[in-house]
């Protein structure tokens, strides 16, 4: 075959060969970028946004011990929580309510958090007028597991949350799945009345634009 008839059919073929390779390039290197723009342990200490529903939680690390999160609601409600570590809620702040968990025992006990661990911490809850009753958290880790949000996805520790009154009675329960690396729990189970639970979690998280 002349050398031109076989530089035709190259000049045919390349692009119908060429086509898949530039199409799963396509899929694989955003993908791979967005993978690599997840926050993890290191740039964590810089902050996050994780975001559900049209609802933002900026997440910034206050100290070693404290996390500010920053709650954006679509109807333009916003809200500060202060968390010990990410896990115990110690105030909560917006346009119209302040509540705040006044520890009695010590929250430093329930870190180091640990696959089966039981932790057990005692609060009063208040407002800026009024003081109620003392309430026990009973902690237990109970699984660990992997959770996505989007092309991220992190190790978190199910941990399983019991409130009881002054007289042991429980009156709620639900479980945090809580990063170790992001140091902020990512999504909550609640358990349903027939035995089954809702998972309500967040859709995405980005760090910071810089």
């Amino acid at each position: 075959m002349p050398s031109y008839g076989r530089l035709h059919i190259q000049e045919v073929l390349w692009p119908i060969m060429l086509k898949p390779l530039i199409l799963t390039l396509a899929f694989v290197f955003p993908a791979s970028a967005l993978a690599n723009n997840c926050p993890n342990a290191k740039t964590a200490k810089q902050g996050f946004v994780l975001e559900r529903q049209g609802t933002k939680a900026e997440v910034r690390p206050a100290s070693d011990h404290f996390v500010h999160v920053t709650n954006l609601y679509p109807n333009g409600k916003k809200q500060n929580v202060i968390y010990y570590k990410g896990l115990f809620q110690v105030s909560r702040t917006d346009d119209t309510a302040q509540s705040i968990s006044i520890p009695v025992s010590d929250v430093r006990t329930i870190f180091p958090l640990a696959l089966k661990a039981r932790r057990a911490v005692t609060y009063a809850p208040a407002t800026p007028s009024t003081v109620g009753a003392l309430v026990s958290l009973e902690l237990m880790v109970t699984d660990q597991e992997e959770i996505e949000l989007g092309p991220c996805a992190y190790e978190v520790f199910a941990v399983h949350h019991r409130y009881l009154n002054a007289d042991g009675k429980t009156t709620s329960e639900h479980t945090d799945l809580y990063s170790p690396d992001l140091g902020f729990v990512l999504a909550k189970r609640y358990p349903n009345k027939n035995g089954s639970q809702t998972l309500v979690r967040y859709d995405s998280i980005k760090p910071f634009a810089r």
